[in-house]
């Protein structure tokens, strides 16, 4: 019987070992602010073995020029700190749907492990589908892997979610979220309001912002003035002095459309969440000037103590600012 998916994939239930898609070691420049390698750089690992198993398997066939293939829902666990040098390796293959309640599309799951400790750095469940580039709408392009597919596995227990839900989420409109989003600054998470533009350098041929460039990297983006300043999550201190900050542990993002060349993008972030020591937040991204959603970003980080490299209550003048402009109803 197939497992049935609205996109380009339909899979039968016999699963197999995960496929080593893509080698790589952590580079100097792959370091952030944490001192570890910044989670852009593991999305940039997980985007290329996704792209190599849709070619290894067949399932990526391109019929024309208006129609690639994309990341529309993208869920990430971060297990172990990886730092420069490292040699990592991403593997996975395709899910049956029935084992997720994602969007439609064809399904996958990945691991990035470091072959010389044994830890799995990090988990993902991707969803993909193919769209025309024009129109910006999913294209109807089934596929199908046999029951006998060395692609098919099964999600592991260990690489499932633990906090966020993979369910279609909630999507609002700009006219519904900018209201209830405080001016306040809550340190960390990207919280608050944050506006920026859509560089031509950043598009594809046809004016539309690339594939591989995440709309949260053109949000927060450093000036070409801050070219020298380590970039990754920023720097805080306790009133015991001590050197904190946020460390991602779960994510997940979903995309609606791309901007073009020009756009103005506003991101609007607030909490949903929090316990002792972490938080979750939800951020929307719209065109300033149209309302168009353009994607929502679910993260769930732990408050570490940079110097212990371990977990730590929230300072107490965090939690106050959470406290005052979190939305729960969006959790």
């Amino acid at each position: 019987m197939l497992v049935e998916c609205r996109g380009f994939l339909n899979v039968k239930k016999q699963m197999t070992d995960l496929h080593l898609l893509h080698e790589s070691i952590v580079d100097e420049t792959e370091i952030d602010s944490l001192g570890h390698m910044n989670v852009r750089y593991y999305m940039f690992r997980v985007a290329r073995a996704n792209v190599e198993l849709m070619k290894r398997s067949g399932v990526f066939v391109r019929k024309n020029p208006n129609q690639l293939i994309r990341r529309v829902d993208t869920y990430s666990r971060f297990r172990t700190e990886q730092f420069a040098g490292a040699k990592l390796n991403t593997l996975g293959g395709f899910i049956a749907t029935e084992q997720t309640d994602r969007i439609d599309g064809a399904t996958a799951y990945f691991e990035i492990r470091n072959p010389d400790s044994g830890d799995v750095a990090a988990s993902f469940v991707i969803t993909s589908d193919f769209v025309d580039v024009s129109t910006q709408e999913p294209i109807d392009a089934s596929t199908t892997i046999d029951s006998d597919s060395k692609y098919l596995v099964e999600i592991p227990d260990y690489g499932r979610p633990r906090s966020l839900s993979l369910a279609k989420p909630d999507v609002g409109t700009l006219e519904e979220i900018e209201p209830v989003i405080s001016d306040e600054q809550v340190p960390g998470m990207m919280s608050g309001r944050h506006e920026n533009v859509v560089y031509t350098e950043d598009c594809d041929d046809r004016g539309r912002l690339r594939e591989e460039i995440d709309l949260m990297f053109v949000l927060h983006r450093r000036n070409p003035d801050e070219e020298d300043v380590s970039f990754g999550p920023p720097e805080f201190r306790d009133l015991q002095g001590r050197r904190y900050s946020w460390a991602v542990m779960e994510t997940r993002s979903v995309v609606f459309a791309r901007p073009e060349a020009g756009n103005k993008i506003v991101s609007l972030g607030a909490d949903t969440a929090y316990g002792e020591k972490w938080r979750q937040s939800r951020r929307w991204m719209f065109v300033k000037d149209t309302g168009q959603l353009l994607g929502i970003s679910d993260t769930v980080g732990i408050c570490i103590d940079l110097d212990a490299r371990k977990a730590i209550p929230i300072p107490e003048a965090t939690r106050e600012a959470i406290e005052r402009n979190y939305l729960p109803q969006f959790a």
